[in-house]
């Protein structure tokens, strides 16, 4: 193979390369690291020209990574976290600006979205990045700074913060649940279910095999489809617990809890603009768990009076 010509070589490229492999396309790694598409696909083109070699396959559908590509995208991912870990190391300045990429899923966003705001406040020059994804991202490759996330495993090169643990219990809009007689079973009431499927072993430890009228893959979504009438199911207490619309059918039970993470990669301890926004966030989220761990519930629906035992 040619040798490349290390010295015009830009390392960036690299974590560039490995997102385009990822999305799959230049405009998937445009809308991911806030790039025109234009900026992607000439530093690509930059990146074979350094190597002299070409590693992307570019179609109507996309890119994909040719042969010389695959052999060298491990080491990209390994390069990149390396970037990540220098950059990080350097973002010590007195005054706290620049950009934090913060992931969450989308319920969790709407319920702390007024203190993303006080943050914002306190701190006018920092410009924060949400991204909502139902699966966890890959911090070490810089596809966010901070992530908060519902998961008894973090990841263990992860660091950060156990901040509360999420309660679930059995509730359906009031509406719904009043159009059945007192003392009608669970199991005959229509259910809205995970779209995962990881509630689906509780049914089974309850003893319950009710008619499912939908299934929805986000807690955003759950809640909403639960709020029209489409059934009940398992929510997080936080969801729905506080709302007077919303009847608690079986209370919460400590075995299903959820631990909350607040996390960033190791390579931030030194990073003052994520380190602070994370202390902030955590205290923020202190102040909520009692509603978080199903110890509130609404100002006349006691969780600890469910309809059902």
């Amino acid at each position: 193979m040619p040798c490349a010509n290390m010295h015009s070589m830009n390392w960036d490229d690299l974590r560039i390369l490995e997102c385009c492999a990822r999305t799959g396309s230049f405009a998937g790694a445009s809308a991911e690291l806030k790039l025109s598409h234009s900026s992607i696909s000439r530093r690509m083109t930059a990146l074979e020209s350094d190597l002299n070699i070409t590693l992307l396959r570019r179609g109507a559908a996309g890119v994909t990574l040719t042969d010389a590509g695959l052999s060298i995208i491990a080491y990209a991912g390994d390069m990149a976290a390396a970037a990540l870990a220098v950059q990080n190391t350097t973002e010590n300045s007195a005054q706290l600006s620049g950009r934090i990429i913060f992931e969450t899923i989308d319920a969790t966003a709407f319920s702390i979205m007024p203190h993303l705001r006080d943050f914002s406040e306190r701190h006018p020059d920092i410009e924060i990045d949400l991204r909502l994804n139902q699966a966890m991202v890959d911090l070490s490759l810089g596809q966010a700074d901070v992530v908060l996330r519902a998961t008894n495993e973090p990841t263990p090169d992860y660091v950060g913060y156990h901040v509360a643990s999420h309660a679930f219990g059995v509730f359906g809009a009031a509406e719904l649940v009043n159009n059945y007689p007192c003392g009608t079973p669970l199991s005959e009431m229509p259910w809205v279910m995970w779209g995962n499927g990881w509630t689906d072993t509780w049914m089974e430890e309850l003893g319950l095999s009710p008619r499912v009228t939908m299934r929805v893959d986000t807690a955003y979504g759950m809640a909403q489809a639960m709020r029209a009438g489409m059934g009940i199911g398992h929510m997080a207490c936080n969801a729905v617990a506080h709302d007077e619309q919303f009847l608690c059918l079986r209370k919460p039970d400590p075995k299903r809890n959820l631990q909350i993470w607040l996390l960033a990669h190791e390579s931030t301890r030194r990073n003052r603009r994520v380190t602070t926004f994370m202390k902030f966030l955590r205290q923020k989220i202190a102040d909520q768990r009692p509603h978080i761990e199903g110890k509130r519930g609404s100002p006349t629906r006691s969780l600890e009076l469910p309809l059902f035992k």
